[in-house]
């Protein structure tokens, strides 16, 4: 008889079914070796298992966050987050009492996360006026809450060459003044040209931002992430420097890399046959359709409703994006396309279907990211194709104050109340896989699971949750987190859920939160994780 090496006993929910029970689970070696209801556990029980006593805390399998800007989620827990600033002055102060408590040489850039002039009191896009007066001569990148927008100082502007003579790239446009010069201020991909420097990190950086994520979601209960590599200048995050850390096991996530659509096939699937292991994957690949509906950059099939005339902006050239769909798909990779509006998931849904008409189904599992709106007639063609809506509910309530919210001015009364149909493509597809956007925002899962059952602002409006009839159940929103995300990445078989021969990967929570969604809602954001095993080892402990 093998032994147990660790039993956890407290309420057990499998991500199999809809209800926690009393039980255990057991593992051995990086396997679980039984699940079960309350009962005799003496059988499993050897001179060295450890047990766990879990009362009334809630076990569940690791969480799988499908959607993590990795390198940049490991900055997110190093550098300054902006996320409260009331204003442009005030971001810069933050800024400067950051960059002195954290000395660097003159030549590094200052990094900084989550501003947003939408948040602001005036609401005016920012100079690199006020930047220079506290950083004259160094330079300093400022990534938005939305990650699409960035503002730099005159030294930033400097290293990356952007002058007046500049043109606007492609997907994108730096904000000028009246003669013409760049302000700082950077839309979509005019971002590139700065983040080509100020994200050009060392493989030793890089392993260093990738810990101190690991730290974080060790401690949030994260077994497992998609890193969504591609940004503005190319890929962020380098797949052999996750293989490094993998064979000197040091790797306590599971990661699922995502390299860019657009770049050297050949060179992926390279990598997918040297380099994968249980703990690192490399085959799906990823691109921008568009951008985001505040800033009028997601490809809308309607005009915006405050901006008549204006449809948004394709981030990538799409006719290379069409031509690689089908070229990945038929390589067995798995794609997973940006879309925040309803015009580039229909393209999303056209690409799809001409690479599944002209090469034939396969094992790809291809992912939509986001699905922020979706026109009606296309939501059949997300469960008759098998597309995975890859989601994060904590984007509904991207502003902390329901009358803050931009997606009624934007799209208007109508669009904005089809957005985020989480239980719709839940029914539909059979599946979502639920996930952060960090650095975007936390990678906290608390956060997403509140918004997805209660679908309420932190101001508590509107009264009985923006789109209630999209509401998820705790279940349902659990295995959103868990078996949602390994179904995406074709693990299933391994991940997910809680069951014998499964990777023993579980995450303890101090709550039961299906009776926390039942007294008190409010309280799910205030749960933390007392344990997490990782591939059968203790990486966390409160």
């Amino acid at each position: 008889m093998n032994y147990a090496d660790i039993i956890i006993k407290g309420n057990i929910f499998d991500s199999v079914g809809d209800e926690p029970y009393k039980g255990y689970v057991a593992t051995l070696g990086n396997k679980i070796l039984e699940v079960g209801k309350d009962g005799d556990i003496s059988k499993l029980k050897g001179p060295n298992t450890k047990i766990y006593e879990m009362g009334e805390k809630l076990v569940i399998p690791g969480i799988h966050d499908s959607h993590v800007h990795l390198v940049l989620a490991g900055l997110f827990n190093i550098y300054a987050n902006l996320i409260n600033a009331r204003s442009e002055e005030e971001v810069c102060r933050i800024m400067r009492d950051w960059a002195d408590k954290n000395p660097q040489p003159k030549d590094e850039w200052v990094i900084g996360f989550s501003w947003y002039h939408v948040f602001w009191d005036d609401k005016v896009l920012p100079t690199k006026a006020s930047l220079d007066k506290y950083f004259p001569d160094q330079p300093v990148f400022l990534l938005n809450a939305e990650a699409h927008g960035g503002w730099t100082n005159s030294k930033g502007l400097e290293v990356a060459g952007v002058t007046k003579d500049t043109p606007d790239p492609f997907g994108g446009a730096f904000e000028r003044d009246e003669n013409g010069e760049p302000t700082g201020f950077l839309y979509e991909s005019a971002i590139g040209p700065v983040t080509k420097h100020a994200f050009n990190f060392t493989s030793e950086q890089m392993k260093s931002y990738v810990k101190a994520f690991m730290k974080v979601a060790a401690s949030e209960g994260i077994t497992s992430v998609n890193d969504v590599m591609p940004y503005f200048h190319g890929n962020i995050g380098d797949v052999e420097v996750y293989s490094a850390l993998d064979k000197a096991d040091e790797l306590t996530i599971r990661i699922h890399a995502a390299p860019n659509l657009l770049g050297d096939l050949d060179q992926i699937c390279k990598h997918r046959d040297t380099l994968t292991s249980d703990r690192l994957k490399i085959d799906m690949v990823k691109q921008f359709l568009d951008g985001v509906s505040t800033t009028h950059t997601a490809l809308m099939l309607d005009d915006y409703s405050d901006k008549p005339g204006e449809k948004g902006i394709s981030l990538a050239d799409l006719s290379a994006i069409e031509k690689a769909v089908p070229e990945a798909h038929k390589r067995g990779i798995s794609i997973k396309l940006h879309s925040c509006g309803d015009a580039s998931c229909r393209l999303a849904l056209d690409y799809y279907e001409k690479a599944i008409k002209e090469h034939g189904k396969n094992a790809c599992r291809h992912n939509i990211e986001h699905v922020e709106l979706i026109s009606p007639e296309d939501i059949p063609r997300m469960g008759e194709l098998g597309i995975i809506p890859s989601m994060q509910p904590e984007h509904i309530a991207l502003t902390q104050n329901f009358d803050e919210n931009p997606y009624p001015i934007t799209m208007g009364p109508e669009r904005s109340a089809r957005t985020w149909q989480f239980k719709t493509m839940l029914d539909t597809c059979g599946v979502v896989a639920c996930g952060s956007d960090c650095p975007v925002v936390s990678s906290n899962p608390f956060l997403g699971i509140f918004r997805a059952v209660t679908r309420l602002h932190n101001d508590g409006k509107p009264d009985g949750g923006w789109n209630p009839t999209e509401k998820l159940t705790m279940a349902e929103v659990l295995k959103g987190y868990t078996y949602g995300g390994a179904y995406g990445v074709r693990r299933e078989n391994e991940l997910g859920t809680l069951e014998a021969g499964k990777f023993a990967d579980i995450a303890v929570i101090d709550r039961n939160l299906f009776e926390t969604v039942k007294e008190d809602p409010w309280k799910i954001m205030d749960a933390s994780v007392v344990l997490t095993i990782a591939d059968g080892k203790v990486v966390y402990q409160k």
